[in-house]
């Protein structure tokens, strides 16, 4: 969402600069990015509150000064006498309709209006779609306009399991499948509830007469369905992630005050549909438990000031405002406490594990994932959907992405892509293994299995004992009967001529269900102790690799250790790895040849030939500084 830095301003009394107002937004947990005074808000998913200017600046309270209201219209509304049946008081709890009528049309927009579009780039449309776009950007509650005058005197909100075809406002036609939340006039689909409204009773240029929708729908009647019809909407993405049910009055309050400062209102009605089902959390008041969590020992003081900026109302108990749906527990006001105080000011506190894990106490999942790494194998971890229907595919109905819309059946498939991707990158040894639940449709019964899968191409290692040895089936065989298992069933044939690659080095592979691994695991991992220490992790480059080789003569045995122990302490900023593969001893003229392979990679750019030359010239003119040593032909 894009949120401009003046327009924020208007909340915030202290008016902080640009740069501290990151800063701030950032320890709040808010990602963005900022572009010509615009934040680019990257919000999490349970944040649906900060979707809006009022929204974030009740989180900024929390550091500055704020002036959280906005002028509303103050005056009493008659009643509208609207027939309006609710059939999914479960699913929407909470709606109102105000019928607005003004004397003549709005050809020019206040400052604060036309400033919203102008600086966020924004297309205007018509005046009331313009309000209420307005108003959603303002308050974070979504609204919808009808014109009342294209609208039979009756409307339902219902949940329909029927097809019908829907055109939208945007002036596609969709198809209507499966269950959906749809408001109906006269038995036709005039809304996809929270997702868009209908081309037949959208406002116009022309549009006096207009009915305004401000409702709370459950989040779970509304995700997945902008995904599923291809439409992307800033009103499903506010309900998505849920708005505040309470705020209706208040947001067509503010509606109604910003069509008064445009035009004439000669009359004005409400209509509220409501529940007794929603209720305002309330959590216990337990700052023990608190500064267990956050390993603190915050102050009475502190607690009730940071959360009481936070919207949060403190007496015996803690009632969580009706915008924040996603404070659920004890463990939720910890993070906001947490927010407020600074995840970087909270000082690191030593643990002591009460046993060293071992290996013996795992799952057979983790024990064969131990064996495999103990063999210098890489786990990869493939995304579950694919693009390709197979026999027995299993289709989502509703998928993130509309070119994977099938789960897995196997996980070879995607173990032959990741074996592709890297031998573009030059990776000459590939040992790969996944573990993952795949999916068929057996009699349209849904049916899951975990499986194993193991894929392998190039040579066996790095050191010059294996550098010439290739990976093949009988490497895989013999690995496995180490734990007793024969694994000549499970092999699949992988075929390089389907593959988009020019390489010719066979590729070999199997699948197994994990139930199927039997053997002395227990009995390898009791010899194989792990190491206790910790793993450390580091990001891969984005950019390629490269590797020169180098060969040295040594004539004399005894600078033969000295020189190993040279090439080998050599490193740089863009040497990645280093390794001897190849080492050759003469006895007829007592002269001991090795070759080193050096490959080179940097994490922020792509090397060139001179950097590379410049770090060979280094390695071998400290090389060659060991008396005896010299380069073949030289």
């Amino acid at each position: 969402m894009k949120i401009a830095y003046q327009h924020l301003l208007r909340f915030l009394v202290d008016k902080p600069s640009i740069e501290d107002l990151s800063t701030k937004l950032f320890q709040l947990g808010h990602e963005h990015e900022i572009e010509d005074s615009i934040f680019d808000m990257e919000f999490t998913p349970n944040r649906g509150d900060c979707l809006s200017l009022l929204g974030l600046a009740r989180d900024l309270n929390v550091f500055y000064k704020t002036n959280l209201d906005v002028p509303i219209y103050e005056d009493e509304i008659a009643p509208l006498n609207l027939n309006f049946i609710n059939q999914t008081m479960e699913k929407c709890p909470e709606i109102s309709f105000l019928n607005i009528q003004i004397n003549d049309q709005v050809s020019e927009y206040k400052d604060y209006l036309n400033d919203y579009f102008r600086d966020l780039k924004i297309n205007k449309n018509n005046f009331f779609t313009d309000v209420s776009n307005y108003v959603a950007y303002e308050m974070g509650q979504p609204t919808h306009s009808y014109d009342f005058s294209l609208i039979e005197n009756d409307i339902t909100l219902q949940e329909s399991t029927s097809s019908t075809s829907f055109k939208t406002l945007l002036g596609n036609n969709i198809e209507l499948e499966g269950l959906n939340l749809v408001f109906t006039s006269m038995d036709k689909v005039i809304n996809l509830s929270g997702i868009v409204g209908g081309l037949d009773t959208a406002c116009s240029s022309n549009t006096k007469d207009v009915l305004i929708e401000c409702a709370y729908f459950r989040p779970d009647s509304i995700i997945g369905k902008a995904v599923k019809y291809n439409i992307h909407s800033d009103a499903s993405h506010k309900f998505e992630r849920g708005t505040d049910p309470l705020c209706h009055e208040k947001v067509l309050r503010r509606f109604i005050e910003v069509v008064k400062d445009h035009a004439e209102i000669y009359k004005l009605e409400l209509y509220r549909n409501t529940s007794d089902a929603l209720k305002e959390t309330e959590l216990d008041f337990n700052l023990e438990r608190i500064n267990k969590i956050l390993g603190l020992n915050v102050s009475e003081e502190v607690y009730r000031d940071s959360l009481t900026k936070l919207g949060f109302k403190i007496d015996s108990t803690v009632k969580v405002p009706s915008y924040r749906s996603d404070i659920l527990h004890q463990n939720d006001l910890a993070e906001e406490l947490a927010r407020v105080i600074g995840y970087d000011n909270i000082p690191v506190s030593n643990f002591k594990l009460d046993e060293i894990p071992n290996k013996l106490n795992l799952s057979n999942e983790k024990k064969i994932k131990a064996f495999l790494i103990d063999h210098n194998f890489v786990e990869v971890i493939n995304s579950p959907f694919c693009s390709v229907s197979k026999p027995n595919s299993v289709r989502v109905d509703n998928p993130l992405d509309s070119n994977r819309e099938y789960i897995r059946t196997n996980l070879i498939d995607s173990l032959v892509e990741n074996v592709i991707f890297n031998e573009k990158r030059q990776k000459d040894s590939i040992k790969f293994f996944e573990i993952s639940d795949v999916y068929s449709s057996i009699n349209e019964n849904l049916k899951y299995e975990k499986k194993l899968a193991i894929i392998i191409s190039g040579r066996q290692g790095e050191n010059y004992l294996e550098f010439s040895k290739k990976l093949d089936k009988k490497y895989l065989t013999q690995l496995f009967q180490k734990i007793g298992i024969n694994i000549d069933k499970y092999f699949i044939n992988v075929s390089r001529e389907q593959l988009d690659s020019k390489i010719k080095t066979p590729i070999f592979a199997i699948e197994l269900l994990i139930d199927d691994l039997a053997g002395q695991l227990d009995d390898y991992l009791q010899v194989n102790k792990p190491l206790n220490n910790f793993i450390k992790y580091e990001s891969i480059s984005d950019f390629p690799s490269s590797y020169r080789d180098l060969s040295f003569s040594i004539k004399n045995s005894k600078k033969i250790e000295q020189t190993i122990d040279t090439l080998s302490a050599i490193s740089s900023e863009i040497i990645k790895n280093s390794f001897m593969f190849d080492f050759y001893e003469n006895d007829k003229t007592n002269e001991t040849k090795i070759g080193y392979r050096f490959i080179f990679q940097s994490k922020s750019r792509t090397l060139t030939d001179i950097e590379v030359d410049k770090e060979i010239t280094r390695i071998t003119d400290s090389v060659l500084l060991i008396d005896s040593v010299s380069l073949p032909g030289n």
